[in-house]
């Protein structure tokens, strides 16, 4: 059934959002289901559990055999953006703050950013090396920011149900349109999260810039409103670069985390060249870099 909720594009409910994150683990059920069904003579179970592996797998396609994507400038200048989920009772943002500082990506996507992380980030040598700041702190998770090396402009804020950050970044080669996102999670704001995500697609398709939505989407590729965004021409970073089944949430476990909510989306004359994950200090998310320049300009043909 979560499957079929798959094949249709029905978003559901809060359990079945749930359940959808899931997806991908129903290969790790069907396989030896239906070898055991085999085995048994059970045919009706062996056909139906080799229907939700094919289906599974279908699903699964465009992570295996991504689509193309529009070549990268070579001479072109690279920008790079590092989101970050700092996790609002994260007890060692000191620390995160000395990793973000070596790392030395040209702009940080902050997320679940509190006044006490504003005060502490702000005390530390990372704030001088990031001059240009929007900053939007809030209580608990609501809290997003971005520190930035060039200079930035803020735009009109977005109705959303957490605080979007509408940025004009101006880059070596241009200006960059930047939305950085953080809806609500459908366990606790299920319409509101769908309204969000819906939103994050038409803030990128309405952009005439070349356009980054990034940030910790609380959704997953398995989540068809978040394929939605895809459809709109959008490009997922890490499915760009063959990491399309990697995870980043929960990494506070006793367990490996099992989805990937934290993504990079380009689109509109813009192209992630690579994109890697690390380890944030006191964060129940990991944070990775993705590094994005224009797409080669398209030839103009005399006389036309």
């Amino acid at each position: 059934m979560v499957l079929l909720t798959q094949a249709v594009g029905w978003n559901g409910s809060t359990q079945l959002a749930a359940l959808h994150a899931l997806s991908p683990f129903l290969l790790a059920v069907t396989i030896p289901a239906a070898g055991l069904a085999c085995w048994r003579k059970r045919h009706p179970l062996a056909i139906m559990t080799s229907f939700v592996g094919a289906g599974s797998l279908l699903l699964a396609f465009p992570l295996v055999f991504t689509p193309d994507r529009p070549a990268p400038d070579p001479t072109g200048t690279e920008v790079s953006v590092a989101a970050v989920n700092l996790l609002f009772s994260n007890p060692v943002v000191f620390d995160a703050a000395d990793d973000l500082l070596i790392r030395n990506a040209d702009a940080i996507l902050f997320s679940e950013y509190t006044a006490e992380h504003q005060a502490v980030l702000r005390a530390h040598p990372l704030a001088t090396a990031y001059p240009h700041k929007v900053e939007r702190d809030g209580s608990f998770a609501s809290g997003i920011a971005l520190w930035s090396k060039y200079p930035v402009a803020e735009s009109q804020r977005p109705a959303t149900v957490h605080s979007t950050l509408n940025i004009l970044m101006y880059g070596p080669d241009g200006p960059i349109r930047i939305f950085g996102v953080h809806p609500p999670t459908p366990i606790f704001t299920f319409d509101g999260w769908i309204a969000d995500l819906e939103t994050f697609g038409e803030l990128g398709s309405a952009a005439t810039e070349p356009t980054l939505i990034v940030g910790d989407f609380n959704a997953s590729y398995w989540h068809p409103v978040f394929r939605d965004l895809l459809r709109r021409g959008l490009s997922d970073a890490h499915t760009t670069h063959g990491q399309g089944f990697s995870n980043s949430w929960p990494t506070d476990k006793f367990f490996p985390a099992f989805v990937r909510l934290d993504h990079a989306l380009t689109g509109n004359g813009l192209v992630s060249t690579s994109v890697h994950d690390f380890t944030v200090p006191g964060s129940d998310h990991l944070g990775f870099v993705v590094s994005v320049v224009s797409v080669v300009p398209a030839r103009v043909v005399p006389g036309r």
